[in-house]
């Protein structure tokens, strides 16, 4: 849901580039393929999957064309305080 997706970058998102990105470290590489295609599927948001680091796993990628769509999403249930991990000044 939004809440769950504003939930989750609350906690292990932060602003990467251009994108944004959410850590999924601890899933399999199957498990961040697979959550790019429901975050495509069920809000039109395109998502790649990148390294987490050498030995770290793999992060979830949100591409920048697809950073203002995701703001619309999470940002009406985030906390002010965290809108800096959108690259948003409050």
């Amino acid at each position: 849901t939004p809440l769950a997706l504003a939930v989750w970058f609350m906690d292990d998102g932060s602003k990467l580039g251009t994108g944004v990105r959410i850590a999924t470290n601890n899933f399999t590489l199957q498990e961040v393929q697979f959550l790019c295609v429901v975050l495509y599927k069920k809000y039109n948001l395109i998502a790649t999957v990148h390294s987490g680091g050498n030995n770290k796993g793999f992060v979830l990628y949100i591409q920048k064309k697809s950073v203002p769509l995701f703001i619309s999403i999470v940002k009406p249930y985030m906390v002010p305080s965290l809108y800096y991990k959108l690259g948003i000044q409050i």
